[in-house]
Formats: structure tokens, C-alpha cells, sequence
């Protein structure tokens, strides 16, 4: 083997080290600034569930009662997407950082929520996720779960763009995170008009979508990167 060779592969794995610590750095102060909006956002809902005729654990009123809950969970999600896009180096990392940001809010919110006021008191208890179209209901852990694997494939895809190798945003890829996302939400919806009308009696969550959701989105992410491997290239998180 060649000097030059040699010096050569000392710099690309130098080169990747330092990109591998660039991306866990911004990892690292995503998770910080999520951790923070979990924790604000369950401040403000507590307020906000004080303020509003309905209390934690019974199901939410008409809509248009709640046109401070919509805008400020859209309002939330503005927010997330604009970090994402400025923490991001291109659409690969900019979609995996939103949905990274996403899921540590979202755990840290129930976290929150557990320490300043004791509720959920089971991982198993009712709660009304989002209003945006119409209301989502599920037990706390199915989208605890969910913002689970958010966090690890969001992960996943980042170390591998530090590699070097970035993911192939292909269409296999893209279909089944979103049949993954349409099966979720159609286990949230399901019985949203059920629930508003008698309450959470009787209603049963659908685990088996919640399942099937995850099944779908974790092949949909391993599979298409281990049968369609992009080439290792050290500049790959500086394109599109």
C-alpha cells in the first residue's frame, strides 16, 4: 500500500469523523430545543385545559370551540418545521430532523405532563393527540411509540448522511412511510365520532394497526437502503 494511499484514507476517515461529529452536535441541540417545547407545551395545555370547559382524559368538545387549541398546534408544528429546515443541510436531513424534533416533543410532553400534574397515571389512559383535520384519540403509549421509532429512523438516516452514505429517497421508501402514516392516523380517527358522542366507554384501541403501522415503516426504511445502497461519497450531505 501506498504513502499516498495511505494519507488519503487518513483524511477521508478524518473527514467523516468530523462530519459524524457536525451532525450528532446538531442531533444533540435539536433534542435540547424539543425537550424544551415537550416541556412548554404541557405548561401551556395545562393553562389552556384550566381555561377550556374540558378536562384531561374526557373527550374534547366541537371543534369550533377550540380555535385556541388548533392555532396553537399549528402554531407547534410551524415552529418544528422551521428548526428542521435551518438545522438541516439538505431535504434528506431536513425531513429527518422535523420528524426527529417531532417525536422528542412529543415524548417529553407526556413526560411533562406525568411530572407537574400527575396525569397520565397508565401509559393505557385515553387522550385527544390533535385536532388538525378533526380529532385523534388514542392511548398515550401508542403515539409515544410512534414518536419512538420517529427518533431511532430519523437517527438512523442522519449517521448514515455523516457517513457519507446518504439514504435513497426512493419511491418504495416514500410510499411506505406514508401508508405507515395513513394506517396510524386511520387508528387515531376511527372512532373519534363514537368517542365524542359516549365518551372513551367501550371504545377499544386498535393495537393491530398500531402494529401494522410500524411493520410497514420499518421495512419501508430498512429494506429499500440495504437492497438499493446509495455509493459512498464524503460529500453526499452537501446535495439535495
Amino acid at each position: 500500500m501506498s504513502i499516498s494511499l495511505v494519507v488519503e484514507i487518513s483524511k477521508r476517515m478524518q473527514g467523516q469523523s468530523a462530519m459524524a461529529r457536525e451532525v450528532w452536535t446538531r442531533l444533540v441541540w435539536l433534542a435540547i430545543y424539543a425537550a424544551a417545547m415537550g416541556l412548554l407545551e404541557a405548561i401551556c395545555v395545562i393553562y389552556l385545559r384550566r381555561y377550556l370547559p374540558f378536562d384531561t382524559g374526557v373527550p374534547v368538545p366541537r371543534l369550533e370551540r377550540l380555535h385556541i387549541e388548533v392555532i396553537r398546534e399549528a402554531s407547534t408544528l410551524v415552529m418544528l418545521v422551521a428548526v428542521a429546515w435551518l438545522v438541516g443541510t439538505n431535504a434528506r436531513s431536513r425531513i429527518a430532523n422535523f420528524f426527529f424534533v417531532f417525536g422528542i416533543w412529543s415524548i417529553v410532553y407526556y413526560a411533562s405532563f406525568w411530572w407537574l400534574v400527575g396525569w397520565p397515571t397508565s401509559l393505557l389512559e385515553w387522550d385527544c393527540l390533535f385536532l388538525i383535520p378533526k380529532p385523534w384519540y388514542a392511548p398515550v403509549l401508542a403515539p409515544m411509540l410512534i414518536s419512538t421509532y420517529f427518533v431511532l429512523a430519523c437517527c438512523w438516516i442522519n449517521t448514515c448522511e455523516a457517513m457519507g452514505k446518504p439514504m435513497r429517497f426512493s419511491i418504495a421508501l416514500i410510499v411506505s412511510q406514508l401508508l405507515a402514516f395513513i394506517v396510524w392516523y386511520w387508528s387515531f380517527i376511527k372512532d373519534t365520532d363514537r368517542i365524542a358522542a359516549h365518551g372513551y366507554i367501550g371504545v377499544t384501541y386498535s393495537w393491530m394497526l398500531c402494529g401494522i403501522g410500524g411493520i410497514i415503516g420499518t421495512a419501508g426504511l430498512y429494506l429499500p437502503a440495504r437492497l438499493f445502497p446509495v455509493p459512498s461519497n464524503p460529500n453526499a450531505r452537501e446535495n439535495a
